[in-house]
C-alpha cells in the first residue's frame, strides 16, 4: 500500500474523529470583539493543543498583547524541504439569531449528513479537516522532507492586527505555500478581488435650519457626489474569473440636529477591484470626480482617503506547484476535473501575497449559509477536504 493509499484509508476509517474535532471547535463560542474573546480563544488553543499532543505533535501559542491567542502546530522534516502551511481562523461571528433549528449556534448537531453550528463552514470545519490531514500523514508514518504546519488564528472576522497579520508580518510563519481552508464549495480559488475601504468627507457650512441659505448643506452636496459617482463609476475590464469591479456605498453619516444645516457628511465606500485596476488608481479616479464637482460649484468641498483593507487583485498562476498539486489530488479523490475559481477578496491571504508566497482558498462549505442561523457543512466535504489536504502535503513536502 502506498503512502497515499494509507492516508486515504486512515481518513475514511476516522471519519467520526474528524466530526468530533470539528464539533469540539464549534462548541467553544470564540466570537470576535467580545469582552471574553481572549478567554474563548485560549480555550480553542488549549483544546487543539491537547488533541495534537495525543499523536506526538507539539503545538505552540502565539499572542500579541493584548490580542487573542493563535496556535501553530508543526510536523517537521529534517532535510531542508519546503513548508506547506494550512489552516485559517477560529474566531467567528455571533450566533444570536433566534431561528436556529438546533439547540443553538454553539451546540454542534449532525443531521442529514451535515454538521450544523456556528463556524461549521466559516471555518472550524476547514480547520478540523486540516487537523485530520496532518494527523493522517503523521499516524501513517509518512515522513516529510519539508515541514507541514497547522495554523489557527484570531481576528479575521473583524480585520484586526492580532491574528494572521501578526504571525506573517512578525516572521513567525514564513511558508513556501499556504492553503486557507475557507468555505469555497471545494473550488480551488486562484483569483482574488482587490479590496479597499474608502472614506469621503464632504464639507459644508453650518447655519440654523430655518435659514439654510446662510449655510452650505454637506448632506445635499454629498448627494451630488453620490449621484455623479453612480453615473460615472470607475474604469475596469471584466475578468473571466472575478467578473466586475464594484463600488458600494455602505455608510452615510451627516447632521447633528434636524434644525441645523450639517457642516459635514461622511460616506464610506467598499471598493472591489479586478486585474487591471489598482486601489491607488481607483481613488485617483474618485478624486477626479470630486475635482469636477468643485470646479462646477465653489461651495462644494470634499476629500477622500483610505480607511482600511488596501489590496490589489491577485491571480495565482495555474502552473504554480501549489495549484498543480491541489488539481491533481482533488481529481484523484473525487474522480472529476477540479474547478478553478475567483473570490470576493483575498482575506488573510493578502498577507502572504505581499511576500510573494502562493496562498489560496480551498475548503469545505458554502458562503450561502455563513453568518446566519443554521450554518452547516457537509460531512462528506470535510472528509474530502482532509484527504486532499493530506495528499497535497505529501506532494509538496514529502
Amino acid at each position: 500500500m502506498t503512502n497515499e493509499e494509507k492516508v486515504l484509508k486512515y481518513i475514511d476509517d476516522n471519519r467520526d474523529e474528524l466530526v468530533r474535532i470539528a464539533s469540539g471547535l464549534i462548541s467553544i463560542p470564540s466570537i470576535s470583539g467580545r469582552p471574553d474573546s481572549n478567554e474563548q480563544y485560549e480555550k480553542e488553543a488549549d483544546y487543539l493543543t491537547e488533541e495534537f499532543a495525543k499523536f506526538g505533535i507539539k503545538a505552540e501559542k502565539y499572542a500579541l498583547s493584548p490580542g487573542g491567542c493563535n496556535l501553530i502546530a508543526e510536523y517537521n522534516g529534517h532535510k531542508g524541504g519546503r513548508t506547506l502551511a494550512m489552516g485559517g481562523h477560529y474566531d467567528v461571528v455571533a450566533a444570536d439569531e433566534n431561528t436556529w433549528e438546533t439547540e443553538g449556534g454553539f451546540v454542534p448537531t449532525v443531521k442529514d449528513g451535515k454538521l450544523i453550528g456556528r463556524g461549521s463552514a466559516d471555518m472550524k470545519g476547514g480547520l478540523a479537516a486540516c487537523f485530520m490531514a496532518l494527523k493522517a500523514v503523521k499516524e501513517c508514518g509518512v515522513e516529510p522532507v519539508g515541514n507541514i504546519q497547522f495554523v489557527a488564528t484570531v481576528d479575521e472576522e473583524i480585520g484586526g492586527p492580532y491574528g494572521m497579520d501578526y504571525l506573517v508580518n512578525s516572521g513567525i510563519i514564513n511558508p513556501d505555500f499556504f492553503i486557507n481552508a475557507e468555505q469555497t464549495e471545494m473550488k480551488i480559488v486562484i483569483a482574488y478581488k482587490g479590496c479597499a475601504w474608502m472614506e469621503v468627507k464632504v464639507k459644508g457650512v453650518t447655519a440654523h435650519g430655518s435659514k439654510p441659505s446662510l449655510g452650505v448643506n454637506a448632506v445635499v452636496n454629498a448627494a451630488k457626489f453620490i449621484t455623479r459617482l453612480d453615473e460615472k463609476g470607475v474604469k475596469y475590464t471584466p475578468d473571466k474569473l472575478l467578473g466586475d469591479g464594484s463600488l458600494s456605498i455602505g455608510i452615510i453619516r451627516g447632521g447633528n440636529a434636524i434644525n441645523v444645516v450639517p457642516d459635514e457628511c461622511v460616506i464610506n465606500i467598499d471598493g472591489r477591484f479586478v486585474p487591471g485596476q489598482t486601489y491607488d488608481g481607483v481613488i485617483t479616479e474618485i478624486r477626479d470626480i470630486i475635482a469636477e464637482l468643485e470646479a462646477e460649484d465653489s461651495n462644494f468641498k470634499a476629500s477622500i482617503d483610505f480607511c482600511s483593507r488596501c489590496t490589489n487583485a491577485v491571480v495565482i498562476p495555474d502552473d504554480s506547484d501549489l495549484v498543480k498539486a491541489l488539481v491533481k489530488n482533488s481529481e484523484l479523490v473525487d474522480g472529476k476535473p477540479s474547478e478553478l475559481g475567483g473570490f470576493i477578496a483575498a482575506g488573510d491571504n493578502c498577507l502572504f501575497h505581499r511576500k510573494g508566497v502562493p496562498a489560496l482558498m480551498y475548503g469545505p462549505g458554502t458562503l450561502d449559509c455563513i453568518h446566519k442561523a443554521n450554518e452547516w457543512v457537509e460531512i462528506d466535504e470535510l472528509v474530502e477536504a482532509a484527504k486532499i489536504y493530506a495528499l497535497t502535503a505529501i506532494s509538496l513536502c514529502c
